[in-house]
């Protein structure tokens, strides 16, 4: 990022995020218009997803998500007091985007951590939906991106990281793996708690199952009138390639969180033919 940049209210937050996805400061440098609004508001999605996700106890988890539900109302009247909200304001209220949204967006949020065991792949990826669909709906709403597209996206995303923190989601009684995966590979869900071959096998199917998604979604966006945009483009393809390389590996899980530190070429190269898009 360039020394003026950094000075932003919004780069703490944008170091906070770049440290979790090496992806994300990748993006940065490529996003050229309206480059406070969306990466304030990707910083925002991460915000929410930690809520959602990666604060383990439930009752912090609640009152943070519970403040960002007053603080997005707020930021609807004009009133934002956080600086990503503030980052957004003006084109919130130039916007259309409904108060609804934000309110199922933190409802869903909240559901998300306590999920049914998914029968299989659709369901379990149908499962983000509540979440993901009114943030894809505000993203296309505020700047122009396929809702459908982006809510596939970071469900998919979201899948990735979550079969990446198996150890801990079943730990805290989640199950990250279809029933139909586990019953293909004869397991239960205690056999998951330790590393076996019929494990890993399991982990690569659903690794290859990933990263083929996520291609499609990227070939797809390669012809959309209305892409991912550059923030969504080069996470995708930054976890296809991570979702690959792990599929191969001998441990799955193992690989996987390696990749997660580092980016590799055809993630440049995919975040800058996405930001090529984004500009025509």
């Amino acid at each position: 990022m360039s020394a003026e940049a950094d000075t932003t209210p919004l780069a703490s937050f944008e170091a906070k995020w770049s440290q979790a996805y090496p992806e994300f400061a990748l993006a940065q440098r490529f996003v050229r218009d309206d480059r406070e609004a969306k990466l304030a508001f990707a910083c925002l999605v991460f915000e929410i997803e930690h809520a959602a996700f990666g604060i383990r106890e439930a009752q912090p988890a609640a009152i943070k998500l519970q403040w960002w539900a007053e603080e997005l109302m707020r930021a609807g009247k004009g009133e934002a007091r956080h600086p990503l909200t503030q980052a957004l304001g003006a084109r919130i209220a130039a916007s259309v985007v409904s108060p609804m949204l934000w309110q199922q967006a933190i409802i869903a949020a909240l559901a998300q951590r306590d999920p049914e065991p998914a029968a299989d792949t659709e369901a379990w990826l149908d499962a983000y939906a509540p979440l993901y669909a009114p943030l894809g709906a505000i993203d296309a709403t505020l700047f122009g991106s396929d809702a459908g597209a982006v809510a596939r996206a970071l469900a998919l995303l979201r899948a990735l990281r979550e079969t990446a923190a198996l150890p801990a989601a079943l730990r805290d009684g989640k199950l990250p793996l279809p029933l139909d995966r586990l019953a293909r590979h004869r397991l239960s869900r205690g056999d998951l708690s330790s590393a076996s071959p019929q494990r890993a096998d399991a982990l690569r199917e659903q690794l290859r199952d990933l990263a083929e998604r996520l291609r499609k979604l990227l070939a797809r966006d390669a012809l959309a009138a209305h892409p991912l945009g550059v923030v969504r483009a080069t996470m995708a393809a930054a976890d296809a390639t991570r979702a690959t390389t792990a599929s191969n590996a001998a441990e799955p899980l193992a690989a996987l969180d390696e990749g997660f530190g580092r980016l590799s070429i055809p993630t440049v190269w995919s975040a800058w033919r996405a930001a090529r898009r984004s500009r025509a």
